[in-house]
């Protein structure tokens, strides 16, 4: 089985060409035909779509009607802002998107910035914030009571990162959570990850296997062969599936 992310729209459609028979294709479905998907999905691939579960880019055709919510920039991501995902209205807007991705045949969903409930529990964003943030506890219902619809609608929901919200609702609700991903365990930005990050980050996907029954799934971003075979050995021999992307944003090469 091959494992594929893709959140640039131009090389979706390649993705899923080239993803065989029990493959999985983790894509972002905005903008693709639902055919492209469910021709993919006939072959036998495995596809989780993209959602972003607190966070709003200027680039999407519903941030207008959705940016009164934004709560602060999403430092290094130019566009993207921080959302108040309390307010119903976003919560409906990502039930609906679930119930789109959910019709194309995708399985699951890549269940981006839950670690929004960690940064407003630590404050760290308290210093950019535009309005009144939400509490933390409010967050934390609010991003709880999204992926307890998206498992009602059927959908395999994979969090990326985000492992104080995640290791809290693992513990809650035991089961919802099948899976989950995490970026940057050894490499990030081509760069060599700390080392006290790594171990971070390690810690927690060890404390996740013992307690989904799925796989912990790894993103790492290096070009070196070297690197790449570390990311691998390294991977095979915890049972973590891995993806190692050579450019800075997802092709699903």
């Amino acid at each position: 089985m091959s494992l594929r992310y893709c959140f640039e729209e131009s090389y979706v459609k390649a993705t899923l060409s080239r993803s065989k028979s029990k493959d999985l294709a983790v894509i972002d479905t905005d903008g693709i035909s639902t055919s492209v998907i469910k021709a993919a999905v006939e072959r036998g691939v495995f596809v989780y779509g993209y959602i972003n579960a607190a966070a709003l880019e200027n680039g999407r055709s519903y941030y207008t009607d959705l940016k009164h919510l934004r709560l602060a920039k999403y430092e290094g991501w130019s566009g993207e802002y921080w959302i108040d995902p309390t307010a119903q209205e976003w919560k409906k807007h990502i039930v609906n998107l679930a119930k789109t991705i959910k019709a194309t045949g995708a399985i699951g969903v890549y269940l981006d910035n839950t670690d929004l409930y960690g940064y407003i529990r630590d404050k760290e964003i308290k210093k950019q914030y535009s309005r009144n943030l939400p509490s933390a506890s409010s967050v934390y219902k609010a991003l709880s009571d999204i992926i307890l619809e998206l498992d009602k609608i059927g959908l395999i929901v994979m969090p990326n990162g985000g492992d104080i919200f995640a290791r809290k609702f693992i513990t809650e609700h035991p089961g919802v959570i099948a899976t989950v991903n995490q970026e940057g365990l050894l490499y990030e930005d081509f760069k060599k990850q700390s080392s006290s990050e790594t171990a971070y980050r390690k810690n927690w996907c060890k404390w996740a296997q013992k307690h989904i029954s799925g796989k912990v799934r790894i993103i790492d971003y290096t070009k070196n062969p070297i690197e790449i075979a570390k990311v691998k050995t390294y991977c095979a021999a915890h049972g973590w599936d891995c993806y190692i992307s050579k450019h800075t944003d997802l092709r699903g090469d």
